[in-house]
């Protein structure tokens, strides 16, 4: 067994009975190791994380994810979703299937049934309304009659589910998945938005509705930038409110995430509080692929802490990683391996994690109830985002983005700290401050107050 950095950390033996053998962890801390096991028939190695109170979810979460049912029909991902502390999980649920035997609707059994694995987990889905039925060719609904029937379908969902889902009223409207004769505008989905939202709220009230679902990456939400004009146009059009929750999409893809989701959120939030809203705001779809030319895998793992931490400082109500397992065992394709989990055909039929799924399921837990405090301003290449723990103690999440720093905090009171897979950490006191070092993986601390921090 070796840690993440390659460490030997333990050796043994095991006798194999019926081709399995039990191997004993509890000597182990947290972490991400790697598992070698060697027999007269060769090798084998798997990863795997440790992570405590794994075994009881967060019960207030400020992270989702997205599972793929119809991608993964054998693989209940319930448990992958809950371990790694995901309160809310997007879940296609898509148009073309329902209608594909004609008249009426006809629903994915393999969806369905994670649809019920979720809620027994106390997982909240929201149900992607998407994409394409047997009218207009084919295509996005753009023609009244075509968004009629997309209503059809929409009210047939709310009457099935009520309000123990949430319901997501199409995704990415502006982008590659929209090919509707009317266009990828902000005018063109309120079409849809209104009718569909209408009919949600009077078949299940009580129940969340969602959009835009807004696709982006890199500037598109600098000011004037694709994006940014796109929603400016929705919020001018009263779209908002035909919605419960906000929801925008961003990807920074091969670069560092600083700046850009956080930027997304600020911009979207300005927007709609110049529009006298304060409707809630959540980053529905962000992430790294780890293909060649994407990020290695310790680099995602690090890259999703400090873009979840900068994203809920800049005000979003939630931050969701996309996605929960690669979409397919397909090494080379970016589109394939966001995930916090590799595909389940490189493990005979399992599921491994990727370092970013153990990042994803400590930070979980160290938010879980927490309150966003704002940005601290500790150098030019230091952030610190400030937290209000649920127990009132103070959390942190500190990293740099170019070199090693140290971090002295004064009058924190009992201090602790964690890196992002859950290892705790050393602190050095003197004259009543403590100190730790950090650089780009960041660090986990939890002190009594607030205290003050700065760098040397």
């Amino acid at each position: 067994m070796s840690s993440f950095e390659g460490s030997t950390v333990a050796t043994g033996s095991a006798a194999v009975s019926n081709g399995a053998a039990s191997v004993d962890l509890s000597g182990l801390g947290p972490g991400y190791y790697e598992l070698t096991v060697s027999t007269a028939a060769g090798k084998a190695a798997t990863n795997l994380g440790l992570v405590a109170g794994l075994a009881k979810p967060p019960a207030s979460s400020l992270f989702g994810t997205t599972v793929h049912p119809a991608i993964h029909r054998s693989l209940d991902q319930s448990a992958a979703a809950s371990g790694v502390g995901a309160g809310t999980a997007r879940v296609d649920w898509r148009w073309e299937d329902a209608v594909a035997s004609g008249p009426g609707f006809t629903w994915d059994p393999s969806t369905e049934a994670e649809i019920s694995r979720l809620q027994a987990r106390g997982i909240r889905p929201t149900l992607v309304l998407a994409y394409y039925g047997l009218c207009d060719g084919g295509r996005t609904p753009s023609s009244k009659s075509c968004i009629n029937q997309y209503v059809d379908y929409a009210r047939a969902t709310a009457q099935k589910f009520g309000a123990g889902v949430d319901y997501a009223i199409y995704n990415e409207f502006n982008y590659a998945l929209n090919n509707g004769k009317c266009g990828r505008t902000a005018d063109c989905y309120l079409k849809l938005l209104k009718p569909a939202s209408e009919a949600i709220r009077l078949y299940a009230p009580g129940a969340k509705v969602s959009g835009p679902a807004l696709g982006a990456a890199d500037d598109w939400w600098a000011v004037g930038g694709a994006a940014y004009t796109w929603f400016d146009r929705f919020v001018t059009l009263g779209g908002h409110n035909y919605v419960d929750v906000v929801t925008i999409h961003n990807y920074s893809l091969s670069k560092a995430p600083e700046g850009y989701s956080e930027r997304a959120v600020a911009n979207a939030k300005a927007l709609l509080a110049a529009a006298g809203s304060s409707k809630p705001v959540v980053l529905e779809e962000a992430g790294y692929n780890t293909v060649a030319g994407g990020q290695p895998e310790p680099v995602q793992a690090a890259f999703l802490v400090r873009d979840a931490a900068a994203v809920l400082s800049a005000g979003a109500s939630q931050y969701m990683h996309y996605g929960l397992v690669d979409n397919w065992n397909a090494p080379a394709s970016p589109e394939a391996n966001f995930g916090l989990f590799r595909h389940e055909d490189t493990a005979g039929g399992r599921l491994v994690p990727k370092p970013a799924a153990v990042a994803q399921a400590v930070l979980s837990r160290f938010l879980a109830g927490a309150a966003a405090m704002g940005d601290e301003k500790l150098g030019a290449d230091a952030r610190s985002a400030v937290f209000k723990l649920a127990d009132g103690r103070t959390g942190r999440i500190v990293w740099s983005t170019q070199v090693m720093h140290s971090l002295v905090l004064q009058g924190g009171g009992n201090v602790s700290a964690v890196d992002i897979f859950g290892r705790q950490l050393p602190l050095y006191a003197e004259g009543g401050a403590v100190s730790l070092g950090f650089g780009g993986y960041p660090v986990l601390l939890t002190s009594d107050t607030a205290g003050t921090a700065s760098i040397v």
